[in-house]
């Protein structure tokens, strides 16, 4: 019984470390989205990260990478035109109803 307290103790130690690593690097991309968008893309950005936490990950990446090559802030045009073209990439989804 001893040895199973400590194993799960242990456990929950380990997935706090990891909760804990995850939020300090969701807290930096949320730094550095301030940094490179303005107000109204930035708070886009959250509303999207609220909605859709994948679609978010894969703008932010993009949004840094566009930052990168423009060298300025971006705007709202620029993050809606980064979410069209994640969006747009992926397979669209049918659902199909055959009827007997």
């Amino acid at each position: 019984m001893i040895a199973l307290d400590e194993e799960l103790e242990q456990t929950r130690k380990k997935k706090l470390k990891e909760m804990q690593k995850y939020q300090q690097a969701e807290a930096q991309i949320r730094i550095l989205l301030r940094t490179i968008l303005d107000d109204e893309a930035y708070d886009r950005m959250m509303n999207v990260n609220i909605a859709n936490p994948e679609l978010y990950r894969n703008a932010a990446q993009g949004c840094v990478s566009i930052y990168q090559k423009l060298g300025r802030k971006l705007g709202n045009k620029e993050v809606l035109f980064i979410l069209r073209r994640i969006k747009s990439d992926k397979e669209e989804t049918t659902i199909r109803f055959d009827r007997k």
